[in-house]
């Protein structure tokens, strides 16, 4: 009689097992969603005349939320005293567009085709950033932009490093100067010959250190440490 009930509790414990394992998921509830909750800030490739950024808000596998923005080539954000009314009106109506469509896949707006674009992929990339099955990878593949602080001459490093498969495989390096209280580029009739020496190596050192963290241009220290800063700022934008 004892063996028999010990066999018989036996058989009923297993039976408890079975039926708590299968009204309980093993992932929890939110096993099938395809995003995670969250937001999720991602940018654009850089193109001639600058870059986006969105700023996604996820719940329950709904973008319920999006801000957008774009940067000129230096860095410095588009904001209500830029002069083109397309971009304006373009910058209010997109992030409606994404939330009524869940997706980052919707129409341009007409006459600010390149911002709409912008604004495109950075939602596409916020939203894989956003994914509950993410890649191994460490960047998105692109052309990502950074800009170093201005120093205290008034100077600034900016640089576009174009990722693949994990690699920096390409840098351009631009650094500005101060001429009559207006910023501008430094070009090839700037007079300081180790400067352009360091123009020329510096992108070469980054590639192969695939890295921000490279040794300084003797002679050229200063524009070397905001290149540096400025590369470094590129791989953030393109950390996924």
């Amino acid at each position: 009689m004892k063996k028999l009930l010990t066999i018989l509790l036996a058989v009923a414990m297993i039976f408890v097992i079975v039926g708590c394992s299968s009204d309980t998921p093993a992932t929890g509830g939110d096993a099938t969603n395809t995003y995670q909750d969250g937001t999720y800030t991602a940018y654009s490739d850089a193109g001639a005349r600058g870059y986006g950024m969105a700023t996604v808000t996820i719940e329950d596998d709904a973008i319920v939320d999006v801000q957008v923005a774009e940067f000129n080539d230096f860095g410095e954000e588009k904001d209500s005293d830029y002069g083109y009314d397309a971009f304006h009106d373009a910058k209010e109506e997109m992030p409606g567009r994404f939330v009524e469509a869940n997706s980052a896949d919707v129409d341009v707006f007409t006459g600010a085709t390149s911002s709409s674009n912008y604004w495109k992929q950075s939602v596409e990339r916020a939203l894989e950033m956003a994914l509950v099955d993410t890649s191994d990878a460490t960047y998105f593949e692109g052309v990502f932009h950074g800009v170093s602080d201005v120093d205290e001459r008034g100077s600034r490093g900016i640089a576009r490093v174009t990722i693949e498969n994990d690699n920096i495989v390409d840098v351009e390096l631009k650094e500005t100067r101060m001429d009559d209280e207006e910023e501008v580029l430094k070009d090839e009739d700037y007079t300081f010959e180790q400067w352009h020496e360091a123009l020329e190596e510096m992108p070469g050192r980054f590639v192969e250190a695939n890295s921000a963290d490279v040794d300084e241009y003797t002679g050229a220290t200063s524009s070397s440490n905001k290149w540096q800063q400025a590369v470094e700022r590129a791989l953030e934008k393109a950390a996924k």
